[in-house]
């Protein structure tokens, strides 16, 4: 069975191919439209994930849509109403906007837009009616399937765990009405335990709070937690207004996208960074305890996140911290860009077979052939040379001190590079965070991540054990060991930890020999790896894309395929 999985989001959009239940193809819009956090239907990625599999439209079998009141005709109306670049300011200029946003989140949440009600069976017939003409005639037909929007966060943490029984956590601003859920999972049986309501949301304090110290919201939350760490929470004289009862989780004030005024004026006496420590203390307590209640109340050892609540990694290891957790899993793409894959899990395991997994990579994007790669230097008109061996090299380079943008083999799905579309670097200049970020034109809060050799962990990092494939991802921190501190400071944080890339020969051969040539020379088996993008752009995507930002950044080197173009 072929299952062509949709997300249609406000800040996120994307389309994947599942095969007999296997990714076979993924990737989000913002990734070819260049815009970032691109939303709106995903006719790119749609086009894209069919040519890549190589699948014709009428061999799909069904269509997934991983949220149930995905309002495409109301997400144009916001792009209309705002300006695509800044959200903030659009929601700040237009009361349109922040009333329909009342009236679609809260105001009719409850009842109404339960699936089964009548307003839930008309408006997915009035999306399905929206869709079929969007995807054109090609896909006239096709069965058309909604997937509650956290039942898809469970869905994609489950099934790619391999594991039969999960306590799933999800987490996120919203989703059809709800902000956080945990499902306690059986093979094929995904069940509701507890839920906390939309206005109740810890995801929507958190970039509510975001804005309020400059940021924006649904994109520089990683600011926030990089910064909580520099600040203390304790001179933060306020009462943390969430009151967390056995029932539920209960918002203090009355909460909408600009949050209360009078708390925003008590805030403004305290620092940033004190405000941030405040914000992350505070919400890591409270999920902390919602979730230690019910790992103990179900006895569950197997725990597994997904919702943009878990893009946090430092919540992600106090929750690994819990007593009685032997795993933790956390999905790639945790946020709504992941939905897409959520959904088609789902209706592939309720509709044919159950079919868990462990996921093995996310290398689920676009790959190009050396002969393009070629094509694409020489209409730069750039001086290259070619490597048949082009690993050692890059590790010779790196051990002298060198900048290398790698660009190699498939795109990775999801908000991290993982060694195919990266910036490397070594980590033993902790001065990197400042000059680094400044050629890639970044204001950043947290250190750049390392990437390890998968069997050095325990040298460099603490309490790895059942975070290990997790780490493979890099979805949560650990704290450093003094080793890893000593001979790799640029990517250990303020507060003692790093975020690492836990890196295999089997999933990435290149990438590994890169690290393990370098071990070689250095003895150290951790480098620097981040993103390979200029500010506020996706993670580049095609070599024409690499190049570009390899000549704005002024890199010292670009290996991109086996090509080696030094900045002249």
């Amino acid at each position: 069975m072929i299952i062509l999985g949709i997300m249609d989001g406000q800040h996120d959009s994307g389309a994947c191919i599942l095969k007999d239940g296997e990714i076979i193809s993924s990737i989000n819009e913002e990734r070819i439209t260049r815009k970032k956090m691109q939303g709106g239907f995903p006719k790119k990625s749609i086009d894209y994930v069919l040519k890549e599999s190589k699948v014709k439209p009428q061999e799909i079998n069904a269509i997934v849509f991983g949220s149930i009141l995905t309002p495409p005709i109301f997400a144009r109306l916001f792009r209309n109403l705002q300006n695509e670049e800044d959200i903030v300011r659009s929601q700040e200029r237009n009361k349109l906007f922040n009333l329909l946003s009342d009236i679609i989140q809260y105001k009719i949440k409850l009842t109404l837009i339960k699936p089964n009600s009548l307003f839930g069976r008309f408006n997915q017939l009035f999306l399905k009616l929206i869709i079929s003409r969007y995807l054109g005639s090609k896909f006239k037909g096709k069965k058309i399937y909604f997937v509650d929007h956290h039942l898809s966060h469970a869905a994609s943490a489950h099934y790619t765990t391999g594991n039969d029984e999960n306590l799933v956590i999800t987490g996120d601003c919203w989703g059809d009405g709800t902000s956080f859920a945990i499902y306690k999972c059986n093979k094929r049986n995904l069940k509701k335990i507890y839920s906390i309501d939309a206005e109740d949301s810890l995801g929507h304090f958190y970039s509510a709070i975001t804005k309020d110290l400059g940021f924006k919201p649904f994109r520089h939350e990683g600011k926030i937690l990089g910064l909580s760490a520099h600040g203390n929470a304790e001179k933060v004289r306020i009462k943390f207004p969430f009151t967390n009862k056995s029932k539920g989780l209960i918002f203090d004030y009355n909460q909408s996208f600009n949050i209360n005024k009078k708390l925003v004026n008590e805030l403004k006496k305290y620092s940033r960074e004190d405000i941030s420590a405040w914000l992350q203390e505070g919400v890591e307590d409270i999920v902390v305890s919602i979730c230690s209640r019910h790992i103990k109340k179900y006895k569950s050892k197997n725990i597994a996140l997904s919702g943009g609540l878990f893009a946090n990694v430092r919540i992600n290891q106090k929750i690994k911290e819990i007593e009685g957790v032997n795993n933790i899993w956390i999905f790639p793409h945790m946020g709504d860009g992941g939905l897409a894959v959520g959904g088609s899990l789902y209706i592939y395991n309720k509709k044919i077979r159950y079919y868990n997994k462990r996921l093995g990579n996310v290398y689920l994007g676009l790959e190009y052939s050396s002969k393009e790669i070629e094509d694409e230097i020489k209409k730069f008109g750039l001086n290259y040379k070619f490597c048949k061996k082009i690993e050692p090299v890059i590790a010779d380079l790196l051990s002298e001190g060198k900048v290398v943008a790698r660009f190699n083999g498939r795109m990775e799905y999801g908000p991290r590079a993982l060694g195919n579309r990266s910036i490397l670097y070594h980590a033993k200049d902790p001065k990197v965070n400042d000059w680094l970020n400044k050629k890639l034109n970044r204001t950043e809060f947290m250190p750049f991540a390392p990437a390890t050799l998968y069997e050095q962990r325990d040298k460099c990092y603490k309490n790895t054990r059942g975070a290990e494939h997790a780490a493979k991802f890099m979805t949560i921190t650990f704290d450093c060991t003094n080793f890893m501190k000593k001979t790799s400071p640029a990517a250990v944080h303020v507060d003692n930890t790093a975020r690492p890339q836990l890196v295999t020969k089997e999933i990435n051969p290149s990438f590994y020999e890169i690290i393990k040539e370098y071990f070689k020379i250095t003895g150290i088996p951790s480098i620097i790896n981040t993103s390979f993008n200029m500010h506020e752009e996706p993670i580049v995507c095609s070599p024409q894309d690499a190049i570009r930002s390899f000549k704005e950044g002024n890199l010292d080197y670009l290996a991109i395929g086996n090509y080696l173009i030094k900045n002249e």
